[in-house]
């Protein structure tokens, strides 16, 4: 399993990378996707347009990637645990 055929709404990174080709500036960027109503830092753009085709290249055991689905269902059944829209 590739984390970058996983990544929930891939559509935004490759809004991201298409800006910073346009070379745009990065805090520009971050201005953008937050009144696009995603928050986001210039030191968060930077990050991800620089790690994101990293994800890519190595390839994650089956093993380690149902453990990281487990966990996410896990704290998605928990009713103990607050809403993060709650904040």
């Amino acid at each position: 399993m590739y984390l970058k055929d996983h990544i929930v709404r891939v559509e935004n990174i490759k809004t991201l990378q298409a800006l910073d080709a346009a070379n745009i500036d990065h805090k520009v960027i971050a201005m953008f996707m937050t009144c696009e109503g995603i928050p986001m830092q210039t030191y968060e753009v930077s990050a991800i347009i620089n790690s994101y085709d990293v994800l890519g290249v190595k390839k994650v055991p089956s093993k380690k990637a149902q453990a990281l689905i487990h966990a996410k269902h896990i704290g998605q059944e928990d009713e103990s645990l607050p809403c993060p829209a709650a904040y």
